[in-house]
């Protein structure tokens, strides 16, 4: 109990000492990459909990099975490049290949074998894997479809897929391996099909955290709900990575400027409020973009003195009409991004 009772404490204490920023996948930064091989550790599967802001996720506890490596390539060389020709992207883990289709900022799966390619999935309207940027209270869906094979059967195959940014906070993994700053991504999906008279219908649900520093997930969860006719079962995959290099200074300050500015409220309807700081003389920038970055709206743009400042915007004025943006700012030489949702 003591030990519980410290590690709670020092979390806290932790969590007051640095302030979380949203993270922000990017394409650069984030999307999957040939030749960078994701080592992670086989677990059980523990409870995700419930969505939302500055969480503290304990998994310290979580029971590692084994180690695996999953396998990026680039599919052009691939045994099954004439398989899957829109692909430019394998990955292999866990005896199965996936295909992606890695572009534009956008990550599409097109399709999946195993290893002996006795079953092959292909799509010919692509599962919407990523879409950069994306961080929190981002969400898109869609679906997909294709052919279905296993052996001399084959089947068509359709789903939907909705994937979101449901929670950021704190992510605790053995071996005392703390990050202070993590987004988890919820993906949820469902895909059926017919094959010897019976049909299968599966449901899955995946959550990853990622943190701002490193490529692949810290930490992933995925449930699979599978039926066949009548007959149900469910089954679990679980993996961790707690073994890499923490950056000595997790807020990089060139990047995240140690909070160069506040906004309230967040989400908002009516007005925003902007309080920022400006450390010493130089131009202030304030910029309005929608989630691709693109520029939508400049809201300052002058030299500033060094010292605190004020802002406020009337946003029905503005003629917004999407649900999310993000609002970039260059104070000085120093930038920072944050996402601001509107309510309608």
């Amino acid at each position: 109990m003591q030990k519980i009772t410290f590690l709670i404490s020092f979390v806290l204490a932790v969590m007051s000492v640095y302030a979380q920023y949203p993270v922000v996948l990017s394409f650069e930064s984030h999307a999957i990459k040939s030749e960078s091989n994701n080592n992670m550790e086989l677990c059980k599967y523990v409870d995700p909990d419930e969505g939302g802001v500055n969480k503290i996720w304990d998994f310290s506890g979580i029971e590692s099975i084994n180690e695996f490596t999953g396998f990026v390539r680039s599919s052009y060389h691939s045994v099954n490049s004439q398989i899957f020709p829109r692909a430019n992207t394998e990955l292999d883990e866990f005896n199965n290949k996936f295909y992606y289709r890695i572009e534009d900022n956008r990550i599409e799966q097109v399709g999946y074998s195993s290893q002996d390619n006795l079953v092959v999935t292909q799509f010919d309207k692509p599962l919407v894997k990523m879409i950069y940027p994306f961080t929190m209270g981002d969400h898109f869906e869609g679906t997909f479809s294709g052919s279905y094979k296993m052996g001399e059967l084959t089947s068509a195959i359709k789903g939907n897929y909705v994937v979101l940014a449901d929670a950021t906070g704190m992510l605790i993994l053995p071996d005392n391996f703390i990050v202070e700053n993590t987004l988890r991504v919820r993906t949820m999906k469902n895909y059926s099909y017919e094959m010897s008279g019976s049909r299968h219908l599966f449901e899955i649900v995946t959550y990853r955290w990622y943190c701002d520093w490193y490529r692949y997930p810290l930490l992933v969860l995925t449930q699979i709900k599978s039926t066949v006719n009548e007959s149900a079962g469910v089954t679990y995959q679980a993996a961790f990575n707690n073994n890499i290099s923490t950056p000595a200074n997790t807020v990089d300050e060139e990047v995240h400027a140690d909070h160069l500015f506040e906004i309230y409220p967040n989400p908002a309807d009516m007005f925003l409020s902007i309080t920022y700081t400006v450390k010493h003389d130089g131009k202030v920038w304030f910029g309005l973009c929608d989630l691709s970055g693109k520029e939508i709206k400049v809201l300052h743009d002058q030299e500033m003195d060094a010292g605190t400042y004020h802002l406020e915007f009337n946003l029905p004025d503005m003629g917004l009409t999407e649900e999310s943006y993000l609002l970039k700012a260059d104070i000085a030489g120093l930038t920072q991004i944050q996402q601001v949702i509107l309510i309608k």
